[in-house]
């Protein structure tokens, strides 16, 4: 992430390291393909892991080096950390305020609640005390979500130096140090796995410090032992190389000698790190528990082995430190603040199907280019060489001279006046802060203040939002007496067909032979017979006694349903599991209810499994039952939905309402979210619920 560089002080720790490019390369692409929507590396996640690692080693590194000099101070450290950080996260705040209102402003409001804790650095534990998780954040996720890493980072910035100091007096040996730092470490991991509960959200455990601290304190230990003294040169251990660079042996493979060196032993560790953390991007599931149990740790250790591979001579540190890689990896800090709001714009939810490959290279390249960019004008310091590659501006800097926000300051501090003198004061000190920063930078600092402060304003940012999408959309305009008329000019079509095993339908297939009004789903159970209700066409009117059960989709819609169907019984309720459906259909029906039709609308947060869907059958005692499909910009609906068209394919008393079919031919149904219906989705769910139960004239 953002470069540890201290500026003037000719120590080790200002050498590059070329390894740190290429891990920051592969954690920022990790990163970029797991936010993709649909996630392209579903363990991408992990570059967050190789960033906390990278960063806890080299903030210790140069802390290690300033301590031996006794040139180290807690002010000054920290000045330097902010100057890094503060500019970038301010113009992202302010950069992503103005994206997301011209594009997409149904996400403002999310926006407006997570500036504020963005800016002051402690969004995780703002996301932490709302209980909103990052691995189920579906929908309209907030753009600033990712800001979350940058609020830690520069938690532990503020932390770590003040302990650290302790430890580096306390113990004089670098084995003791490390000893100290890694008991940290199983501190940290061992209360991450007393407090994760299976099943239960893990927003606490993933984003708090403490809990994540083992990942950061890894780094920090690898950099206490592999420390040199001033004056040595330790990127190579050019002196005094360890004993295993002397290590030869001669092997024989199928009668051929084959010598190895301890060199090439730590370039086949590098390499092979290399391929464990790639692999694990392409298939680690962000949900697992051993994850929580101590895995984050192990991939800490992993990370910390593949900085040590990379840190001495040989192809490992050559390709690590390839142009590209040091390219990217110059500028992933720039990527990492870019490209989640890029992407949550680019890929809405209300979209159905992936983009093809090109569609997905074209983002990457606009990421790429809006972070260049980005690195460019705010992220980067003055006399940052165009490439990494290039003459670094510590080999050439220019002495330091007065800047005019200082000369400005200092006349305005000479005034007679106590009020100028303050003012003069303040923005001298501005301008000493801000003297190595690029002119964007600045401006990005107050762009970023007054966008804070204007999304603080008691407006209702609802209302904006909303107009603002209607200009967008003007679909999300319509009364329900439009939404009607603008249904009713199209025929109705069918929900597209999928093909089914034979005798899946029963009833259309004998509506076929007797000519008799059927009524349309993509399954209807055999049993359903219209003629026990009243059905009126013209009015949408049915006196049907249903039990529906489902979730926010159920309760968006139910006002309107029960006006269609006012002898029903609609229980829908916010983020309600499939498994709370099963426990209240139980209630219902072992209450006396007895309904001529059940419908189950439930599976939008959370996978149905084969024997919830067929526990749902047993419990309705053979009436008809519907099934209605789920639709949410999540993975497990398509498999929910296919264990749903299984079971009603083995009962014939089971249809199903094809809802996720209708609305992705239909993204107009939706709102921003892809999950719930605006009003034109509404009145469409209403009618085809309606026919479903109603047979066509």
């Amino acid at each position: 992430m953002p470069r540890i560089v201290v500026s003037g002080v000719p120590t080790t720790a200002s050498r590059h390291i070329a390894v740190l490019d290429g891990m920051r390369a592969l954690a920022i692409i990790g990163v970029i393909g797991y936010h993709t929507r649909p996630s392209l590396l579903p363990g991408g996640f992990l570059g967050v892991t190789l960033f906390f690692v990278v960063s806890g080693f080299l903030l210790t590194r140069s802390m290690v080096n300033l301590l031996e000099r006794l040139r180290f101070s807690y002010p000054h450290f920290l000045r330097g950390r902010v100057r890094r950080l503060w500019p970038s996260v301010l113009a992202t705040i302010a950069g992503t305020a103005i994206l997301v209102y011209c594009m997409a402003p149904s996400l403002l409001p999310k926006v407006r609640g997570d500036a504020l804790p963005s800016a002051l650095f402690y969004s995780n534990w703002s996301f932490i005390f709302r209980k909103l998780s990052y691995f189920q954040s579906a929908g309209l996720p907030s753009p600033l979500t990712h800001l979350w890493f940058t609020s830690l980072i520069m938690q532990f910035y503020v932390l770590w130096p003040l302990l650290f100091v302790l430890i580096f007096q306390l113990c004089r040996s670098r084995v003791a140090r490390a000893a100290v730092i890694g008991a940290l470490a199983v501190a940290s991991s061992l209360e991450m796995l007393l407090l994760y509960t299976p099943g239960q959200d893990t927003s606490r455990i993933y984003y708090g410090l403490d809990t994540r601290a083992a990942e950061l304190l890894v780094g920090a230990a690898l950099a206490v032992l592999m420390h040199r003294h001033v004056g040595r040169q330790d990127d190579e251990f050019a002196h005094d190389p360890p004993h295993w660079q002397f290590f030869s042996r001669t092997v024989h493979v199928h009668g051929r000698e084959l010598r190895v060196t301890g060199q090439q032993l730590v370039n086949a560790l590098g390499f092979a790190l290399l391929v464990v953390f790639c692999v694990c991007f392409a298939i680690v599931d962000p949900q697992s528990a051993w994850l929580y149990r101590s895995g984050y740790l192990l991939f800490a250790l992993l990370a910390a082995a593949m900085i040590w591979a990379g840190m001495h001579s040989g192809v490992f540190m050559r390709a690590m430190g390839a142009k590209v890689c040091s390219y990217i990896g110059s500028r992933s800090f720039s990527l990492y603040l870019v490209h989640y709001p890029l992407l949550i714009v680019l890929n809405p939810a209300t979209r159905a199907t992936p983009l093809p490959w090109w569609g997905y290279l074209g983002q990457f390249a606009l990421i790429l280019a809006v972070g260049e960019v980005f690195f460019q004008l705010i992220e980067a310091m003055r006399g940052t060489p165009w490439l990494p590659w290039l003459t670094r501006a510590g080999d050439n800097a220019e002495p330091a001279r007065e800047t005019a926000g200082e000369r400005l300051g200092r006349r305005l501090t000479a005034s007679g006046n106590a009020g100028v003198r303050m003012l003069g004061t303040a923005g001298t000190r501005f301008a000493t802060l801000t003297a190595r920063l690029r002119p964007g930078a600045v401006v990005g600092i107050v762009a970023g203040a007054l966008a804070v402060l204007v999304l603080m304003l008691p407006l209702n940012w609802q209302a904006i939002a909303h107009a603002r999408a209607v200009q967008l959309r003007p679909e999300l305009a319509l009364t329900a007496e439009q939404a009607r008329k603008q249904l009713a000019k199209p025929a109705p079509a069918p929900s597209p067909q999928p093909e089914q095993p034979k005798g899946t339908d029963a009833a259309q297939s004998k509506g076929a032979d007797t000519a008799q009004p059927q009524v349309s789903a993509l399954k209807v159970p055999n049993n359903l017979d219209p003629s026990r209700w009243q059905c009126d066409a013209a009015a949408q009117q049915c006196s049907v006694r249903m039990l529906m059960i489902g979730d926010s989709v159920t309760a968006g819609v139910a006002q309107t349903l029960q006006q269609h169907f006012p002898q029903a019984h609609i229980d829908g309720a916010v983020s309600r599991q499939f498994a709370t459906g099963e426990d209240l259909l139980a209630q219902f029906l072992g209450s006396g209810e007895d309904p001529q039709v059940i419908v189950f609308a439930l599976g939008t947060n959370g996978a149905a499994t084969r024997e919830q869907a067929e526990h749902v059958v047993q419990l309705a005692a053979g009436r008809p039952l519907y099934f209605v499909t789920a639709l949410a910009p999540v993975d497990w609906t398509a498999a929910s939905n296919a264990t749903f068209q299984e079971v009603a394919a083995a009962h014939p008393n089971v249809g199903i309402i094809d809802w996720s079919a209708l609305a992705t031919a239909h993204p107009e149904y939706l709102y921003d979210d892809g999950t719930h219906p605006n009003e034109l989705g509404t009145q469409a769910y209403e009618q085809q619920l309606y026919n479903a139960l109603c047979p066509r004239d």
